[in-house]
C-alpha cells in the first residue's frame, strides 16, 4: 500500500483496507497516469456513495489474468 493512504482520513483509509488483496477490474487511467479500480461492489453498502472507486500508480498493482 502507497505510504501516502497512512495521511488519508480514517474512512479512506478503511477503503483501502477493505480492498486489498482483493481483484478488480481498471476501470480506466486518469489524466496523471493513475489506475482506477472499481471497487464499489466491495464498499458501496459500507460506506457512502455508489460506484466508489479506488486511484492507484500502477507501482502499486498486480497484473493477473
Amino acid at each position: 500500500m502507497p505510504e501516502w493512504v497512512a495521511r488519508l482520513p480514517q474512512e479512506s483509509r478503511r477503503m483501502f483496507e477493505i480492498c486489498l488483496g482483493r481483484r478488480h477490474r481498471v476501470a480506466e487511467i486518469d489524466e496523471h497516469g493513475h489506475f482506477a479500480w472499481d471497487v464499489g461492489a466491495d464498499v458501496d453498502d459500507r460506506f457512502v456513495g455508489c460506484a466508489n472507486d479506488l486511484r492507484l500508480e500502477a507501482e502499486f498493482l498486480e497484473e493477473i489474468q
